[in-house]
């Protein structure tokens, strides 16, 4: 069954049921403070018309030779910092390029200055001939190996990995 909701006054043009809109309560406040106080948060704006506009479109302050001049300058200020960027890439590729090629120097040189002070070990006594050597000597032994970066053979320590 549904519930039938009677009249509680009745007139003689309308009749007014329980939970009846009657009055619209408008709201008695200023349009810019909330009536909780809490000031950060902010007004809706849902309709068009509510909406807060810095300026409008139509009413520009600015004039037209403005306009073009701010977006002339926006442009050069952001081809300086593509220049800017490209600049600080351009160094950052030199340097390490530099690095690169002084690493590669400096291993040839050691290579070229311990090759020719180099002396081989007798495989046959070698286990005689090491412990025979002092510390100093023992960290002054090289083996050769291949630089997997540059692809130049260098000295390394011989407990190196």
């Amino acid at each position: 069954k549904k519930a039938v909701s009677h009249p509680i006054i009745t007139d003689k043009k309308k009749s007014v049921f329980a939970g009846d809109v009657t009055k619209l309560v408008t709201a008695t406040t200023q349009k810019g403070r909330n009536v909780s106080g809490r000031s950060w948060k902010v007004r809706p704006q849902k309709r068009a018309t509510s909406l807060i506009k810095a300026k409008h479109n139509n009413l520009s302050v600015d004039s037209w030779e403005t306009r073009q001049q701010r977006k002339l300058e926006r442009k050069q200020n952001l081809e300086m910092q593509q220049e800017l960027r490209e600049e600080r890439r351009q160094e950052k590729i030199m340097k390490r390029q530099r690095r690169e090629e002084n690493e590669r120097r400096r291993a040839e040189n050691e290579f070229k200055q311990a090759s020719s002070a180099a002396q081989t070990l007798n495989q046959n006594k070698i286990g005689v001939t090491l412990k025979a050597l002092s510390k100093k000597q023992l960290r002054q032994i090289k083996k050769t190996r291949m630089n997997p970066k540059t692809g130049v053979v260098e000295y390394v320590s011989a407990y190196a990995k």
